[in-house]
């Protein structure tokens, strides 16, 4: 589970650098519209080949919703607060607060309880992530972006990602994994693309740069980085997961600084020094 944990982090931290990427290639919402659906389409033919069953009819509207949550809603209105002005490093801080309220639905839905060396944990690694992102907390930045609005749009995609990993370990965590990544994947693809049409977006440059940024989100982020989220939210305790994702942040500063040749000061390495040790104390010692 180790190996898997670390994978994770490094595939979730991409996401960040990707959002970087399609900017003036591909609308956000139309590049999530084609990468749910092709993911769906790779589950599909694995679903097909390996014989396996789909859930219930009963069972289905669980499936979409819990897709819906966490996939188009949590990245759709995550996207849109950042469109609108939210500077990303107000965005990071509210996602931040993700691990927070896994914790808290996760006791109240499924009885999971957190020790307090795993809270302590929480907060020192919240502390470290913000040391991380704060070159993004200009005073004039986040005044000039941090609206009624996009504030909650930003709070409401990451409780929409919580409810998700939280609903994912609810009623369907017993289903078959490949199939409902098709459904799930496929609802998703469905609600996205609305967004899309909602907000008028329509930009798709067909360069081979968006087509190479198409196949990593679809293999990589997708059937990669949610499947193991999913998978291992079903095999662990949903806290435990979601405190990786603190991980996160830190990693892509470090991406950012060999891809886009972005400084790290003292100040982000320490705090990506705390972070770690937040986390391992709240995942391991918790």
């Amino acid at each position: 589970m180790v190996f898997l944990s670390v994978l994770l982090v490094l595939i979730w931290s991409t996401g960040f650098i990707t959002g970087k990427f399609i900017v003036g290639l591909i609308d956000p919402n139309i590049y999530l519209g084609i990468r749910f659906f092709f993911a769906a389409v790779i589950f599909a033919v694995i679903v097909y080949f390996q014989k396996r069953s789909y859930p219930k009819l009963a069972e289905m509207p669980k499936h979409i919703l819990a897709g819906v949550f966490m996939n188009s809603i949590y990245m759709g209105l995550s996207y849109v607060a950042l469109v609108k002005g939210l500077p990303a490093g107000i965005m990071a801080l509210i996602g931040a607060l993700q691990p927070v309220l896994v914790t808290l639905l996760a006791f109240l839905l499924l009885k999971e309880k957190t020790t307090l060396v795993g809270a302590v944990g929480m907060l020192v690694g919240f502390v470290g992530l913000v040391m991380v992102i704060s070159p993004a907390l200009h005073f004039d930045m986040v005044f000039g972006g941090l609206t009624i609005l996009t504030l909650t749009l930003g709070c409401l995609s990451v409780l929409a990602l919580s409810f998700g990993v939280t609903y994912q370990k609810m009623s369907i965590h017993s289903s078959d994994i490949m199939s409902a990544m098709v459904i799930q994947n496929l609802s998703a693809c469905f609600v996205t693309m609305g967004f899309a049409f909602f907000l008028g977006e329509s930009l798709l440059e067909l360069q081979l740069e968006t087509f190479l940024l198409l196949l990593w989100g679809i293999v990589v982020l997708s059937c990669g980085g949610m499947f193991l989220m999913i998978f291992l939210v079903r095999k662990m305790a949903a806290a435990k997961v979601s405190i990786l994702l603190l991980l996160a942040p830190p990693l892509a500063a470090v991406e950012s600084y060999f891809l886009f040749s972005e400084t790290m000061t003292i100040v982000q390495i320490i705090g990506s020094l705390i972070t770690i040790f937040g986390v391992y104390v709240s995942k391991v010692k918790g």
